[in-house]
């Protein structure tokens, strides 16, 4: 997931999106873990799927898949809906989820007089790092 590009009208001081932090912490890791279930499950369908069109011949075993597909298309939806939610309320906070599956946020900020990004990944203790609107994480300088 890369919002990256969204418009908002936040810009944070350092200290402010220090302070946000502890929170942060919090909803990032709560996004990461369900997005990484997410994507397992949906790995799960497809080889579900997969098994299903193999062994099709038998009418059984094809009922069995087709009812494994079901409820597993059933959680999924009911997981996205989750995570949805969960980055709504992580964006309605003025930042910008970079990476749902790495946990990167950025802070939308001024630096030398320009549009910027404060960057922090879970796991950072810190925000130390920052980068230019078109760039990542991977992309960015110390502050």
């Amino acid at each position: 997931m890369n919002t990256h590009d969204s418009q908002t009208d936040v810009v944070f001081s350092f200290a402010q999106a220090t302070s946000m932090l502890p929170l942060l912490r919090l909803i990032v890791a709560d996004i990461s873990l369900s997005h990484r279930d997410l994507t397992e499950r949906r790995m799960q369908l497809h080889r579900i799927a997969r098994r299903r069109e193999k062994r099709s011949t038998d009418n059984r075993v094809d009922s069995f898949y087709r009812e494994e597909i079901d409820v597993t298309r059933a959680d999924l939806k009911e997981e996205e809906q989750q995570l949805d939610a969960l980055i709504h309320e992580l964006e309605s906070l003025g930042v910008i989820l970079q990476s749902a599956h790495d946990g990167i946020v950025v802070f939308p900020a001024v630096i030398e007089d320009k549009s910027a990004y404060y960057c922090w990944k879970m796991g950072d203790i810190a925000i130390a790092k920052w980068h230019w609107p078109g760039e990542t994480y991977a992309d960015s300088r110390p502050l």
